[in-house]
């Protein structure tokens, strides 16, 4: 999430955005008095994002999950990168240092050197920290960046967690799939009707609580930007979706998340959320 083209699109979605008219038909969502806090990409505060490097700085400075991005290579592996290509995060010093995912094999991207000689991961790899090879288990959120990669990654969770999850010890789902694209998300659902899903969007508005009702999700992500009074209660009274919102990096983006009261922020410095978010609920006194 967050791309240049993908706040873009964001944006001139915001602009257009008008309030929904429909009435909720499930009781009023309650707001969380302590957000989970989400690792984008890990914590690309302090290492190279979307690495194992990153991964285990996110776990240490008490995240409480881990976001990744998922593509498929040219021979059908999950690979853990945000970009459809490697030429933005590749060395250019490395022997590989541009070209598209899908055009390249497994075997090709294992020669790719990132940042702090980090390697390319694997969805494998991220769920193996996730469960505590970084240190502690925590959930993992998958966004699935391209359609084609939907089943497999669905495929490869239940794998990993069983038809029949079991949740973490703080009683959330081990893992979730999310995507700015409702097809995958449905493919999702057909393929591995188990794991939660999320909406990315905007925001809340009639054209979203549509999608989010016809794929019966658990929950929206919405870019903190265009975050409105009211986006909690709409995508409630959708589908019993949560909020969550992302990528949340100033005082004041974070302030408004927490008046929100969303289920989760997703932020690139995961220590710094968790610090706020655990002094401001200290009593005072």
């Amino acid at each position: 999430m967050d791309s240049v083209m993908e706040r873009m699109s964001l944006a001139r979605s915001a602009s257009a955005r008008t309030a929904s008219s429909s009435s909720a038909s499930l009781s009023t969502p309650v707001a969380s008095p302590r957000p989970a806090v989400i690792g984008h990409r890990g914590a690309p505060v302090g290492a190279p994002e979307n690495t194992l490097a990153s991964f285990g700085r996110a776990v240490r400075d008490g995240a409480d999950a881990l976001e990744c991005d998922v593509h498929l290579s040219a021979d059908g592996h999950l690979v853990v990168m945000h970009d459809s290509s490697i030429d933005r995060t590749a060395s250019p010093h490395g022997p590989l240092c541009g070209g598209d995912i899908a055009d390249l094999t497994r075997a090709q991207l294992d020669t790719v050197e990132l940042g702090g000689g980090e390697r390319i991961p694997s969805l494998d790899d991220f769920l193996d920290a996730c469960g505590g090879g970084a240190g502690r288990p925590v959930g993992a959120v998958v966004e699935v960046k391209a359609p084609a990669a939907a089943r497999a990654t669905a495929l490869a969770l239940r794998e990993r967690f069983g038809a029949q999850p079991m949740p973490l010890p703080d009683g959330t789902p081990p893992a979730v799939i999310i995507s700015f694209h409702p097809e995958a998300l449905r493919t999702v659902r057909e393929t591995a009707p188990e794991i939660p899903i999320g909406l990315l969007a905007a925001g809340v508005d009639d054209e979203v609580m549509q999608v989010l009702a016809e794929l019966r999700a658990e929950r929206v992500s919405v870019w903190i930007q265009t975050l409105e009074d009211g986006d909690a209660d709409r995508a409630w009274a959708a589908s019993g979706a949560s909020l969550h919102v992302w990528t949340v990096n100033t005082p004041e983006h974070l302030d408004a998340a927490l008046a929100a009261g969303v289920a989760s922020i997703t932020t690139d410095d995961p220590g710094w959320v968790v610090r706020e978010r655990d002094g401001r609920a200290q009593p005072v006194g």
